[in-house]
């Protein structure tokens, strides 16, 4: 690991309690799975870490041979590596939404079952949920100490982090509307000299559980202490105006990026030469000027030959890297 590398250890708190979970975030195709790579390369020295990639381009397989998804691999040293897909979690949920909605609406029991899980499987948020479900269940995940999440291009992202904030509204009115329901009908029941069988309500019982369920996920994302989130960008006018949204996005949120990644920067010389010199260096004034965390990291990766693909090629850009720590 090269020195220099070690610095951005000092922006990832030990873990408060196993795991600590980074974030990587940004535009597609700035380099996130390289920079998740490299990040886990690092915590590796410190601790068992998991780098799962959650996009579904899979560029994880390649770069680390991964021979399928949704199987832990041991890639190197203290370091292993996942590719999630969502295929089957797609299937999962669908099936439990199914459920719950025959529940609440037992006039759907009369359409084919397979026709309403074909509904609900073209849902808006389905799959942003899918995205949500694994992530929490990444933080009860102690087998590591950190797990480094290669993230979905940043408005999916950005729509995942909204979710818990979103479905703790919604589902906070769903549990007071179905907290009358289960009155009115008590009430009928006790008029007709019925038992209290009535006020045990599945459904109730499991909106209360989803409600719980994105609350505990939205203290853990917005706890510096189990959640870095990491905003990788090109200097590039485009990347650069998206790792600024998502500053403010996290800020709205009451969180800040801990670490900034400028990823391929092209050497002066040649990029006075291409006559994009000014564009870059006003793209890297403005990362550098993010409002992040401290203590805060800003990597600086030079543009190299080729693009990494492997896990050698990235463990070569290390020590290549630039860090400047901002306490």
């Amino acid at each position: 690991m090269g020195s220099g590398m070690a610095e951005v250890l000092k922006a990832i708190p030990p873990p408060d309690a196993k795991p600590h979970v980074v974030m990587v975030s940004g535009k597609g195709g700035v380099g996130k799975t390289t920079v998740s790579i490299m990040l886990g390369l690092v915590l590796a020295e410190r601790g068992d870490t998991l780098v799962e990639s959650l996009d579904q381009a899979k560029h994880l397989l390649e770069y680390l041979s991964l021979s399928e998804v949704n199987r832990e691999f041991k890639v190197f040293g203290r370091l292993s590596a996942m590719q999630f897909d969502t295929g089957v979690g797609v299937s999962k949920l669908g099936r439990e939404y199914v459920w719950l909605m025959q529940r609440i609406m037992p006039g759907l029991k009369v359409l084919n079952a397979e026709s309403v899980l074909d509904m609900v499987r073209n849902a808006p948020g389905l799959e942003e949920e899918v995205y949500l479900r694994e992530v929490l269940r990444l933080y009860s995940y102690d087998r590591y100490d950190y797990i480094v999440v290669d993230t979905p291009p940043t408005g999916l992202t950005l729509r995942i982090l909204n979710l818990p904030r979103l479905y703790k509204f919604w589902v906070e009115r769903l549990i007071s509307l179905r907290e009358r329901i289960v009155s009115l009908r008590y009430v009928i029941a006790r008029s007709l000299g019925q038992g209290d069988e009535v006020l045990d309500d599945p459904v109730l019982y499991k909106l209360k559980e989803i409600g719980e369920r994105y609350a505990v996920l939205e203290r853990e994302l917005l706890s510096p202490n189990r959640t870095t989130f990491v905003l990788v960008s090109t200097p590039e006018p485009l990347p650069v105006y998206e790792a600024e949204k998502t500053t403010e996005f996290l800020k709205s949120l009451g969180s800040k990026p801990g670490i900034i990644v400028a990823n391929r920067i092209i050497p002066e010389d040649i990029a006075s030469k291409l006559g994009v010199r000014e564009i870059q260096e006003r793209a890297l004034s403005k990362l550098r000027k993010l409002d992040c965390r401290r203590p805060c990291a800003m990597v600086e990766i030079p543009m190299v030959d080729s693009v990494p693909s492997s896990l050698d090629s990235v463990k070569g850009l290390l020590s290549k890297a630039r860090i400047d720590l901002y306490s």
